[in-house]
């Protein structure tokens, strides 16, 4: 049996040293990923990366789909707040994402929404629902410095918002048509998604 001594000189004599630096390189890297800590930073670093590279999944006009008028009694809370049927927010814009704190794609667009939160919450409802215990969600958004809206569900979600995979987003026409269905993190403070709430607005 070849001995692990013999096993790296072999590897040694056999590799350039461009080879040998990827080699290590490689190694590093799936060694971090192994580990908890460093892995979700550096998944949620890719998905930074990638949110920049994809656009917002609108929808085409002709297969856009409307709530039903029983899916607007779907009940959301806000931490110790009273409960809210989604038919309060009737008349605006809404972007609904479902989303959690240990989900890295996640956390990579949660600046982006904080931002488009920001310049656009006056005038489109941004509902971001998780079904995580509050106290968790509460420190993680104190650690970040975000401040835009969490809401629980309080029941399961409507047909037209069911979703397998997080994050999911639904951006909503004032009428309730969904126009965006986007599954995976986004930048949602680019100036593609600005355009999108300017026509949701006339």
């Amino acid at each position: 049996m070849t001995s692990i001594k013999e096993c790296f000189q072999q590897w040694k004599e056999s590799r350039n040293t461009r080879q040998k630096a990827g080699d290590i390189f490689f190694w590093i890297f799936l060694l971090l990923m192994i580990i908890p800590g460093p892995r979700k930073a550096i998944a949620t670093g890719v998905n930074k990366v990638a949110l920049h590279m994809k656009g917002p999944g609108l929808v085409p006009e002709s297969k856009q789909v409307s709530l039903a008028d029983a899916s607007w009694n779907w009940t959301l809370q806000k931490e110790n707040g009273p409960t809210l049927a989604l038919a309060t927010f009737k008349g605006k814009p809404l972007m609904i994402n479902f989303w959690a704190t240990w989900c890295p794609p996640c956390v990579a667009e949660l600046p982006s929404i904080q931002k488009s939160w920001e310049k656009h919450g006056d005038e489109v409802t941004f509902l971001l629902v998780t079904n995580q215990d509050p106290s968790v969600v509460q420190a993680f958004m104190d650690k970040h410095g975000y401040s835009f809206p969490v809401h629980y569900s309080v029941n399961s979600a409507p047909p037209e918002l069911e979703h397998n995979s997080i994050p999911t987003t639904f951006m909503l026409s004032p009428e309730g048509k969904i126009v965006i269905q986007k599954k995976g993190a986004l930048n949602w403070n680019s100036k593609a998604i600005d355009r999108v709430y300017k026509d949701l607005l006339k």
